[in-house]
């Protein structure tokens, strides 16, 4: 294996890669980016992660500015476990849910803040045709029983 960084790939082909205008032989090629946030974090002048990711308050809105709130994988703040939120569709979904909820509130006369809580409700992943794995925690399963289970979960949700 031989690690290559600060040169950019120019082709991929069945027998390797071209980097830096040099051919490396390869019958495998496995190739990683790095995840960057939408420039929100930028565009609000609002602290960031190192992802650039917008550092929210307990309640995911902006720091100064509880008019604005951030979700999903552009937001980050730690409620699992001392960690951040997963940057995972659930996750961004009960996020809309508190966001929402609080906008509502407001509109009603209600502006106490209220610190988003995070409900992780395990793993679920397609691994190929009629194949998954699920992780609740509590059980795991893979194959076409957590395949079936995936799809049902994931139109429910």
């Amino acid at each position: 294996m031989e690690v290559q960084l600060g040169s950019a790939v120019t082709d991929c082909n069945s027998g390797g890669v071209v980097v830096g205008g040099h051919s490396i032989a390869a019958d495998v090629v496995l190739w990683a980016a790095g995840v960057r946030a939408s420039p929100a974090a930028a565009w609000l002048a609002a602290p960031a992660d190192n992802a650039g990711r917008v550092k929210v308050a307990a309640d995911l809105s902006v720091p100064g500015h509880a008019d604005i709130f951030v979700i999903g994988d552009t937001a980050t703040i730690n409620v699992w476990h001392g960690k951040p939120a997963p940057g995972i569709a659930p996750a961004a979904k009960q996020q809309g849910v508190h966001v929402a909820r609080t906008i509502k509130r407001r509109l009603a006369g209600d502006s106490q803040p209220r610190a988003f809580r995070y409900m992780h409700a395990g793993d679920l992943a397609t691994i190929g045709k009629r194949s998954a794995v699920i992780d609740f925690g509590w059980c795991k399963l893979r194959g076409w029983i957590a395949w079936w289970i995936w799809g049902w979960r994931t139109s429910t949700s």
